[in-house]
């Protein structure tokens, strides 16, 4: 074989080395990433204007971070001390609606830190959320929005109550499911803590009087 023919197989060989590192890796396909996150999947397609390849880059993204993470169990105790807390904030609401609002949040907030979800600001622990209990992170979501808005001066009791109603759907997952299996860097994820199963009064649910 003539050298000229070797250093044309080299270049070819080249090229194609390039081609094959420079194209992205395709680590979640779209049923993986759509069964994962539920609606959390159309609310992201959505915020990236439709762009679904951007959308799953931002999800397969979450899940290469938070992925690993391993929701810590809870006691009964504990769960019926948020469950009692979340009521109080329930008879709040009817004068402080705004107030009751932003501490639900900051509830949410501390019961997924207790979760073993801690992280540096509150949206990144909606993220880390997302990835674990993603049935209901929406209404962490719709509840952290009407804390801001308290915050600003603006209060909509319809949106807040709307906001609590999701919240407290939100308030249940974290309470009473061990989260999702989660798959990490493409392989099969690690199971959860193990669940601790409480029945939730139905009689003091956010639809009560008290809103």
């Amino acid at each position: 074989m003539s050298v000229s023919i070797l250093v044309i197989l080299g270049l070819v060989a080249a090229i194609m080395a390039v081609l094959l590192l420079a194209r992205p890796v395709k680590l979640y396909s779209t049923a993986t990433l759509t069964r994962r996150f539920g609606p959390e999947y159309d609310r992201v397609v959505a915020l990236a204007g439709g762009d679904v390849r951007a959308a799953e880059r931002e999800l397969a993204d979450r899940l290469r971070r938070f992925g690993g993470l391993c929701p810590f169990s809870l006691t009964d105790t504990t769960r019926r001390q948020y469950l009692s807390r979340w009521s109080g904030l329930q008879e709040q609401f009817v004068d402080a609606p705004g107030a009751a609002a932003a501490r639900a949040n900051q509830l949410l907030s501390r019961l997924a830190s207790d979760r073993g979800l801690a992280a540096e600001s509150r949206e990144r622990q909606l993220d880390a959320l997302s990835v674990h209990f993603p049935r209901h992170v929406d209404g962490a979501r719709l509840l952290h929005a009407a804390a801001q808005q308290a915050a600003a001066g603006v209060t909509d009791a319809d949106a807040m109550r709307r906001a609590m109603v999701a919240g407290r759907a939100h308030l249940e997952e974290l309470l009473c499911d061990q989260g999702p299996r989660v798959p990490s860097g493409g392989a099969a994820g690690r199971r959860t803590g193990a669940r601790h199963p409480l029945r939730l009064p139905s009689q003091r649910t956010i639809h009560s009087t008290h809103l």
